[in-house]
């Protein structure tokens, strides 16, 4: 069994308020879980208008369905206006 943990920080743009930021966090967070079947969350900078650091984390018996995984969330979250991933750590195990 192989376990896989992403963390992004992404620098959000033409963002005024926390209620908008909230909005775009939750939308991002419940597409990426059904989409891709993982546990996602916000785990950091939930006061900050102008960033979100989310983590993700999946569990399969090939790493490789983990790391193709990770890399279609990553390209969803790079062709989204107003989003841009500033950091990104990935580990599996």
């Amino acid at each position: 069994m192989n376990v896989g943990v992403l963390r992004v920080d992404i620098r959000l743009f033409d963002v005024s308020s926390l209620k908008e930021k909230r909005s775009i966090v939750k939308h991002l967070l419940n597409f990426i879980r059904k989409k891709y079947n993982v546990s996602a969350s916000e785990i950091g900078k939930m006061d900050s208008t102008r960033f979100m650091e989310i983590g993700i984390a999946m569990v399969s018996n090939n790493k490789n369905v983990i790391h193709n995984t990770f890399e279609n969330i990553i390209d969803y979250i790079e062709i989204n206006e107003g989003l841009e991933i500033e950091e990104m750590e990935k580990e599996i195990w």
